[in-house]
């Protein structure tokens, strides 16, 4: 495998990692972000409709979630970035045969 097809791996899961983050992000939004209401009986008032809203939470894990695939896929960009324009100077520096 030479330095290319591989930067084009490398930029294949750079893809993946910012996609598949994100997608990651929005289930976890989903899977977090309800309410849950329950009945409480508290006595001299009666039955009371307690609920519970947890969509704070899940906005913030979907930001931190999608925020970490964003990073992790342009680090693996710049990574392939790198290793193309090395391979591009080590060509261009190499004595011809």
């Amino acid at each position: 495998m030479d330095v290319r097809s591989f930067g084009n791996l490398l930029g294949l899961l750079a893809l993946l990692v910012l996609v598949g983050g994100w997608v990651l992000a929005v289930v976890a939004f989903l899977v977090v972000g309800t309410e849950t209401c329950s009945e409480v009986t508290v006595p001299l008032v009666g039955v009371i409709k307690a609920c519970q809203d947890t969509t704070a939470e899940a906005v913030i894990l979907l930001t931190v979630v999608g925020f970490g695939a964003t990073v992790g896929s342009l680090f693996l960009w710049a990574l392939r970035h790198v290793l193309v324009v090395l391979n591009q100077i080590e060509e261009n520096t190499s004595p011809r045969r």
